[in-house]
């Protein structure tokens, strides 16, 4: 770099000053200067003052690299993005200087670096604070670096995308189950207000607890996620009761016999169960499922010889949930 900047030099003067920029803005990058750091460093190379705007702060700085009064630049400068509702600018009156454009460029890029890594450290201390492969004081840093409160916390599993309000941590977690994003809320932020936009975004909220707990209400986060449904978006792991420790347990064996039964059903038979179970009387379902009462009793019988237990029952009604669960959960 050096020997190009000399050899520029001899040639051509502009060309030799715009490297130096880049090589400047480079080694600021190099360091991982902070944002009003990187501002300064732009103030004191342009000679004049420059400014930022990222979402409702403005930071500005003088060329002698004092901070200035927040204004906001409006139409009065030329700006350039630095990121997600983040622009730049420089305070020139007058003519621009010949390398403003190249200082404006170089800025924005830092800038958009800078929030990038600072984007992808939380990311990393969310998945050590929901992690329970990582150790003790691993998730105690994360935990730290997050600034979590100290009450009850617990993590909300939903599809990668649309992501949460930026003030609350999320990162995408890769899963057996695909790619899902864990964000971690505390127990007084409902889970549909942490987001702009819910539209058909399904989530499973965790059980709540500690932040020393978060593995656990993630485990139970994910197991509610896979339960949701169009017609139940949102599934609060805390409703599940005991059924979530066979739900986070199942995963790990091979498939239940009754899981197994059900797998073999049709959808028009298990739908004629779950009308059964639901309505608790043949007729109620009959009447659901707009067919007439003594063909789902006879349905029923049928499939009640296959089940090898009547899911009226009491105890037949709890192996029945359970496995339709877990069938779910399969899915």
């Amino acid at each position: 770099m050096q020997d190009l900047l000399g050899r520029l030099t001899a040639l051509d003067p502009d060309a030799s000053e715009t490297l130096k920029v880049v090589s400047y803005f480079d080694a600021l990058v190099q360091h991982s200067v902070g944002v009003e750091s990187m501002l300064r460093g732009a103030a004191v190379l342009s000679g004049t003052t420059v400014g930022q705007r990222d979402g409702r702060q403005i930071i500005r700085v003088r060329a002698d690299g004092v901070r200035m009064d927040p204004v906001d630049p409006g139409d009065a400068w030329t700006l350039r993005e630095s990121g997600p509702e983040a622009v730049v600018w420089i305070e020139r009156t007058g003519e621009p200087h010949t390398n403003d454009a190249m200082i404006l460029e170089r800025l924005a890029l830092a800038l958009a670096i800078i929030r990038a890594r600072r984007t992808l450290g939380a990311e990393s201390a969310v998945e050590l604070a929901i992690s329970s492969y990582a150790n003790a004081d691993e998730r105690a840093s994360a935990v730290s670096r997050l600034r979590l409160p100290t009450g009850a916390v617990r993590v909300v599993a939903s599809p990668p995308d649309p992501a949460p309000l930026p003030q609350h941590p999320s990162a995408i977690v890769a899963t057996r189950h695909g790619l899902t994003r864990a964000t971690i809320l505390d127990t007084a932020t409902e889970a549909a207000h942490a987001w702009d936009d819910l539209a058909d975004l399904r989530l499973g909220v965790g059980i709540s607890g500690p932040s020393v707990e978060l593995p656990a209400s993630w485990s139970s986060a994910l197991v509610a996620a896979r339960l949701s449904r169009p017609s139940e978006r949102m599934i609060h792991a805390a409703d599940l009761g005991a059924a979530l420790i066979v739900a986070e347990t199942a995963d790990s064996g091979a498939p239940h016999p009754d899981v197994t039964a059900l797998a073999r059903l049709d959808t028009r038979s298990l739908d004629l169960l779950d009308a059964v179970v639901d309505e608790q009387s043949v007729r109620a379902a009959a009447t659901r499922l707009g067919r007439h009462h003594s063909s789902v009793q006879e349905r029923l019988t049928a499939l009640v010889d296959t089940l090898g237990y009547d899911p009226r029952t009491s105890r037949g009604h709890t192996r029945y949930a359970l496995a339709r669960m877990l069938l779910t959960l399969a899915g």
